[in-house]
């Protein structure tokens, strides 16, 4: 059985959903003008209450003056022998009306309207009173009250109320235009404040709506203030430089990978073309032809693994769980040694906890080993530090960076003149720095005293653990006869 009240809410609920379906503007105007019209209604009726008491309460003055004036006045008649009662019943110069009545009705006089509680008043069973009432035709105060001193009597005095009742109507009629008045300005100005205060929202979802249709990242808002409007459309810039800046190094990432691409494919392309005259090469040119295949399939394969790493992001910090950061290095010094088995990699290391996602670290380790060993002498020697606050050093004793390439070392695909002719793509460094720099750490790259280049990697610890600096019981020394121990390594991480 349905409730009775099923009615009411599914219409409560319609017009709810029709409320909040309006635009913003004018839920806030008519909100705003209600909120006006609510309190404009409660002073002119307040006003309209006082002004009324205190009219009426004149009247009342006067009718309670008028009562205190009915005075018996007895006195003896020589001619008849009896006593006589005479009472002042003039009311002034006000033009009103006064009756006497007994328990048995009025006694002659004005004939002003009676009613049962007047005639208890007349019989001492009541107390003075007064009402409204209507007499020939006309709207009196009326007051009904026991004649003093003489029992079974009252007086009843009436005063009209039209020059009051006018007053009111006028007051009324001033108040009604005056609320009407009151009522449109609060309306047009509601409007107008509302307007002005929801103009950057309106811009924010005008500006919304074009980025939507013509993906223009360059549209900005002009924030006025410093209100919570104002700090929104800030926001909302900010949001769109941020989203400015990462399509620009999205479209640079491809732009640059395309252009890296083009020189192994090529290369790749000349080379598929020579095999369609593989019976015409000799043994050993087919050899260096399948050779420089592998080649440049190696360097795509590393340039697209470098680019995907580059366009993966970082993971956000839930995602991250506690590093032993020393045993990571160790790690990597291994897999470098062994790739590199004609550079010495002396390793010290104190115990590190960091927190960081370890693939990630591990690539950005090997990424900066792979650097100094590339750009190390055969036999040269790569000295590799952390130490108790975080810190990774690896410093090499290769030729170094120029003075003109060492700002742009980070830079995507930048390689020095110096090192073209070396395998790479040159997005090593630059995968080393967002790594990082996504674990909340830096990386800065400086000259070695002597020669060769000394990278710093610093990162923020998880917590204290103990930090005593141990050596490397696999380190090499420059010229040192013995071979690092055979270890399984992921070859992939060096290239």
């Amino acid at each position: 059985m349905n409730s009775p009240l099923q009615p009411v809410r599914s219409r409560a609920h319609t017009v709810y959903h029709r409320w909040h379906n309006l635009p913003l503007r004018n839920r806030l105007t008519t909100v705003a003008a209600m909120a006006a019209t609510l309190t404009i209604i409660a002073v002119i009726a307040v006003a309209y209450i006082a002004v009324r008491h205190q009219l009426r309460g004149q009247i009342d003055h006067q009718l309670r003056r008028q009562v205190g004036e009915v005075q018996p006045t007895r006195s003896f008649n020589p001619l008849t022998g009896t006593e006589q009662l005479t009472i002042n019943r003039i009311v002034g110069d006000i033009g009103g009306y006064t009756q006497f009545l007994t328990t048995n009705g009025p006694i002659k006089g004005n004939e002003l309207p009676v009613t049962n509680r007047d005639l208890t008043i007349a019989g001492g069973q009541s107390g003075q009173y007064m009402r409204d009432a209507r007499y020939e035709g006309k709207h009196v105060r009326l007051v009904t009250a026991p004649v003093p001193g003489v029992e079974g009597l009252a007086v009843q005095i009436a005063l009209p109320l039209t020059e009051v009742d006018h007053q009111l109507h006028e007051l009324a009629l001033a108040f009604a235009i005056l609320a009407a008045c009151g009522l449109g300005a609060t309306v047009l100005l509601s409007w107008g404040a509302v307007r002005r205060v929801t103009r950057p929202v309106q811009a924010l979802t005008e500006a919304a709506e074009q980025i939507a249709v013509t993906r223009d990242l360059t549209l900005r808002i002009t924030a006025e203030g410093t209100d919570e409007l104002g700090r929104l459309a800030g926001s909302f810039n900010t949001m769109l430089d941020a989203l400015e800046r990462s399509l620009n190094a999205q479209r640079q990432l491809v732009t640059d990978a395309s252009h890296e691409l083009r020189t192994p494919l090529a290369s790749l392309r000349t080379n598929a073309e020579v095999l369609n005259d593989i019976d015409r090469l000799t043994p050993a040119k087919r050899k260096a032809v399948l050779s420089g295949i592998v080649t440049q399939l190696d360097e795509l394969t590393g340039l697209v693994t470098d680019v995907v790493e580059l366009a993966r992001g970082e993971a956000p910090p839930s995602a991250h769980e506690e590093v032993l950061f020393d045993e990571l290095v160790t790690r990597a010094v291994e897999r470098a040694r062994r790739h590199w088995p004609a550079i010495a990699f002396n390793l010290t290391t104190a115990p590190v906890t960091v927190r960081g996602i370890p693939q990630r670290l591990d690539r950005a380790v090997a990424n900066m080993l792979d650097n100094a060993g590339k750009f190390s002498p055969v036999d040269g020697v790569v000295d590799v530090e952390l130490d108790p606050s975080g810190q990774l050093v690896v410093a090499d004793r290769g030729p170094g960076v120029p003075d003109d390439a060492l700002p742009h070392v980070f830079d995507r695909f930048f390689r020095a003149d110096d090192a073209r002719a070396l395998p790479g793509s040159g997005l090593g460094l630059a995968i080393v720095q967002q790594i990082v720099e996504g674990h909340g750490g830096s990386i800065a790259l400086t000259h070695r005293a002597g020669g060769g280049a000394v990278a710093t990697l610093t990162l923020p610890l998880a917590g204290d653990v103990d930090q005593t600096p141990t050596p490397d019981p696999l380190a090499q020394t420059a010229g040192a006869d013995d071979p690092p121990v055979p270890i399984p390594v992921e070859e992939s991480l060096f290239r």
